[in-house]
């Protein structure tokens, strides 16, 4: 069994030519250096050990393959992923959030090399563990509360939402975003749950999404654009640490990514 374990994703945008993209989230990059204090060290190994086991309870969970000898440390998951990435070649990839566990200078320093090793165009998201999001900002390109990468026909657009709710001035560039007349394909950490999809995310706990019932006006009145504009043609997160394929509206799909800690990709065609 290959470490990679990985989904195809056909998105049909009615495109004149075809695009594709990789996408992995949620790795939990814990590690240390040599010169680090012993409390550094200690939280990398505790947090190491934690999610040794956390990998394997979410993947019986969503019940998904895994290969117990095939659990690798954290860091050595995010190097296969993004040599995977590169033996791909895509046009871009997508790394939607948690694919570090917390701030530290050892963490930060593994992810920012690791991210320069990548071949092809990348578009970073923070997730809840990278935590502040200003610390961030040189991988997020200069904004990680909203950023996207134009393609000849379409958009890929990425919103920082790992607090669960949308900042006002992230709907308003959104809504010009719109204005754009363009396809748009949606990243962000946390998943929507929404009316069409809610059988599936009330089995998990509230943590788990952004939800159109019980959050503020500004987060509220996004979701219901997302679902009700024609340019956005599907949504792409992680955080569930499980695949997970439901409508948000009619025709208009939203696939969460599982952990890179079993090697989860979506491989993703845009035609």
């Amino acid at each position: 069994m290959s470490f990679i374990q990985e989904k195809l994703l056909n998105i049909d945008l009615g495109l004149s030519k075809e695009h594709r993209l990789i996408q992995f989230s949620d790795v939990h990059v814990a590690t240390y250096e040599q010169h680090d204090d012993h409390q550094s060290i200690t939280k990398a190994i505790n947090q190491e050990k934690l999610w040794l086991k956390q990998r394997l309870n979410f993947a019986r969970k969503f019940k998904e393959n895994y290969d117990s000898e095939l659990l690798l440390p954290s860091t050595e998951c995010l190097t296969q992923l993004i040599e995977y990435a590169n033996n791909n070649q895509p046009d871009l990839v997508l790394l939607t959030g948690d694919i570090i566990d917390y701030y530290s200078q050892a963490n930060y320093a593994y992810l920012a090399k690791s991210i320069k090793r990548l071949n092809s165009p990348y578009l970073f998201l923070c997730g809840n563990h990278e935590y502040p999001s200003a610390l961030f900002q040189d991988l997020c390109q200069g904004n990680c509360d909203l950023y996207y990468v134009e393609f000849d026909e379409f958009l890929v657009v990425s919103i920082h939402n790992s607090t669960r709710k949308i900042q006002p001035s992230q709907l308003s560039t959104f809504r010009q975003l719109l204005d754009y007349k363009k396809s748009i394909i949606l990243t962000m950490h946390v998943p929507m749950m929404t009316e069409y999809n809610r059988d599936q995310f009330m089995k998990l706990d509230s943590y788990y999404s952004m939800s159109d019932h019980d959050c503020d006006e500004v987060t509220s009145n996004f979701i219901h654009l997302v679902c009700s504009s024609d340019e956005v043609k599907a949504v792409l997160c992680g955080h569930t640490h499980g695949s997970i394929t439901s409508l948000i509206a009619p025709n208009k799909p939203q696939y969460c990514c599982s952990s890179g800690l079993i090697g989860s990709v979506n491989k993703i065609i845009i035609k």
